[in-house]
């Protein structure tokens, strides 16, 4: 895995937890990379980091943004294009991330939802640059991730549940 931003779309991904006024600087300055490559980024729309996202994307005044989302837009800051992406939050993560060729999370407090996403873009070998932060210490620290770490410790028995339910669908 790479520890740099690859290709041409970016996703930006991150954790409704995260309440923050503003994306820490190390997170920024990725972004500033990729708009000085002229990724098209995708970015979520749930409240916390996808908000800030938003608003400094729209700050920059960059034009080549899609707002992935699920059943319904809840924030569109700079009155991007959207898609849908999936029908619930499990369902766009999976198919946002399948199509992204890189992507900057914030991960707060460890959340579960995005632990399945990082495990997912580890085992996709995609580069990702992670942000985590804790409520607790207030405190938080940036690096790309780690390929040998294991972040969401349920990613397979949640696969194969899954598996089981779709075959019983069939």
């Amino acid at each position: 895995m790479q520890n740099k931003l690859k290709g041409k779309k970016l996703l930006l991904m991150g954790s409704k937890f995260f309440k923050a006024k503003k994306l820490p600087a190390a997170v920024t300055k990725k972004i500033d990379e990729a708009i000085a490559r002229k990724m098209s980024i995708i970015v979520g729309e749930a409240p916390g980091a996808c908000w800030l996202f938003q608003d400094y994307l729209k700050i920059k005044d960059y034009k080549k943004v899609i707002v992935g989302h699920a059943k319904s837009i809840r924030y569109n800051a700079g009155n991007w294009k959207t898609n849908q992406y999936g029908f619930d939050v499990s369902e766009r993560g999976k198919n946002i991330i399948d199509i992204c060729d890189s992507a900057i999370i914030i991960w707060t407090d460890n959340s579960g939802v995005i632990a399945e996403n990082l495990e997912l873009v580890k085992r996709l070998q995609k580069p990702t640059f992670l942000y985590e932060y804790s409520t607790k210490t207030k405190t938080g620290k940036a690096d790309w991730l780690d390929p040998n770490r294991i972040y969401d410790s349920y990613f397979d028995w949640k696969e194969y549940q899954r598996k089981q339910k779709y075959q019983k669908k069939q």
